[in-house]
């Protein structure tokens, strides 16, 4: 399993597929999003496998996983 982060530089339609071009530490890929039809240039998308899977969202996470973490302390 190979997961990763990037940036949608551009979004654009090929042979009637969506892709972006994702700015992954410097490098730019060619990914599919068949995932996320509300995908824009700016947004950062989690990458699995050469698919965007999700759209990553920083603060929401931190948010998920510090709350988590004090539950899990709590039992």
């Amino acid at each position: 399993m190979n997961i990763t982060t990037g940036e949608i530089v551009e979004v654009y339609i090929e042979n009637g597929t969506t892709i972006g071009r994702i700015n992954v530490n410097g490098a730019l890929m060619r990914v599919p999003l068949f995932f996320l039809l509300n995908a824009k240039a700016g947004d950062t998308v989690l990458i699995e496998s050469g698919v965007a899977i999700s759209i990553f969202n920083q603060e929401q996470e931190t948010e998920y996983v510090l709350g988590s973490a004090g539950q899990s302390r709590l039992n």
